[in-house]
């Protein structure tokens, strides 16, 4: 009855629904037949509700933290506003955060920095303003985060560099200033990093090169950022694209960057 209960709180706060996706959320066994949008594992416990792509309005409340069995929230591309509730940080099991392509504003809770579950964080194409919590490098189970499309200023944590399973980090097209972080080079799974589309500054870091041995991407393209391109960057052996154009680089490529044959673009 408990999580019957914290749905139907968040089908409050979710004041427009105009498909009628939660119309039928009546009773108080969500798993007996499944409400729509609500799956179950191991009896009656809610572990994932997905109503993407619903044309959902209105707020996210805190009452999803009540369902403490979730594993997954998936409320993607919808029209849903306020903040992203503090208490998503407390869920014991909630590994999947998506809710890109909303229209979530106020600022990120450094709360999700306390989640020892949390995996993948996806707010992309949001209107999320402010900084970029440091607190969130405290969440060890974080693989993939991604922060692109929103209104983030400030620094890019270097704190994130701690989190040694991160294996994505996505912050493009922000207002994020300040300069790339040495640090990150602490995050050695790192595959995809990205932060095109900023006001960032200074140079690109020359130990990027021998810290990231699984990186594939770097795009920090159309920022404002000079100097020269590291050689070392030559370095990550398993790097298939560099993008650093539309910044105030000079100089040659270096030639050990260009005999790796990967995609490259400077200017």
């Amino acid at each position: 009855k408990r999580h019957a209960d914290a749905l139907r709180q968040v089908r409050a706060a979710l004041v427009s629904d105009p498909n009628r996706a939660m119309a039928w959320w009546e009773g108080d066994e969500p798993c007996k037949s499944p409400w729509v949008g609500v799956r179950c594992e191991q009896g009656n416990s809610v572990t994932h509700l997905d109503l993407s792509q619903r044309s959902l309005g209105g707020d996210l409340s805190p009452a999803i933290a009540e369902i403490e069995s979730l594993v997954e929230l998936n409320l993607s591309n919808n029209y849903i506003s306020g903040q992203v509730p503090a208490a998503l940080g407390a869920m014991p099991r909630l590994q999947v955060l998506n809710l890109h392509g909303n229209r979530l504003g106020g600022t990120l809770p450094p709360e999700l920095g306390d989640s020892t579950s949390l995996r993948f964080i996806g707010l992309q194409h949001n209107l999320v303003e402010g900084t970029i919590p440091r607190e969130l490098a405290l969440s060890a189970a974080l693989s993939s985060l991604d922060l692109t499309s929103n209104r983030l200023t400030g620094a890019i944590p270097p704190e994130l560099g701690n989190i040694t399973g991160l294996r994505e980090l996505h912050l493009g097209r922000n207002r994020l200033s300040g300069t790339l972080p040495r640090e990150l080079a602490g995050a050695i799974h790192l595959q995809y990093l990205r932060a095109q589309g900023n006001m960032l500054e200074g140079t690109v870091p020359d130990n990027w090169g021998s810290g990231f041995y699984q990186m594939l991407v770097v795009d920090v393209s159309r920022n404002f950022l000079h100097g020269d391109v590291p050689a070392a960057l030559a370095l990550m052996p398993a790097l298939r694209e560099l993008w650093l154009n539309h910044n105030q680089i000079y100089g040659t490529t270096p030639a050990a960057l260009l005999a790796k044959n990967i995609d490259v673009l400077v200017r």
